[in-house]
């Protein structure tokens, strides 16, 4: 067993690990959910859980499709909802996954608030 502390090879520079950001600072650009009628496609880098104010989960995406000022090949971070979260573990979807979220319409929530109802969809390559 190994008693002293192992040293890096020379040349070598330590590597940030990915997916280990436990904080809701992010390399990447915030993105808005949908609005109804418009999508948001990628394919998804990482599910950061419990995250913000509402422990809600943020979602890192690359885009495949533009949306708004962002283009194809931008790395976005958007906001889930608890909807978008279920559906994400009802399918298994993980990190290599192609998805795409879509408002689908709106509804008055019990304190009157307008709301978007999101849907997802997983591409099946």
């Amino acid at each position: 067993m190994a008693t002293e502390k192992a040293e890096p090879p020379e040349g070598f520079t330590k590597a940030d690990a990915p997916n280990q950001n436990n904080s809701d600072d992010y390399d990447t650009e915030w993105i808005d959910r949908p609005e109804v009628g418009d999508m948001v496609q990628g394919t998804l880098l990482a599910r950061n859980l419990d995250r913000g104010e509402y422990d809600t989960d943020v979602l890192e995406i690359k885009l495949t499709q533009p949306v708004g000022e962002f283009k194809t090949g931008d790395l976005v971070a958007m906001w889930a909802t608890a909807g978008i979260e279920d559906a994400l573990d009802a399918n298994e979807v993980s990190r290599g996954d192609e998805i795409a979220v879509t408002a689908d319409s709106t509804f008055t929530a019990d304190n009157g608030d307008e709301r978007r109802r999101y849907s997802l969809y997983v591409s099946e390559d």
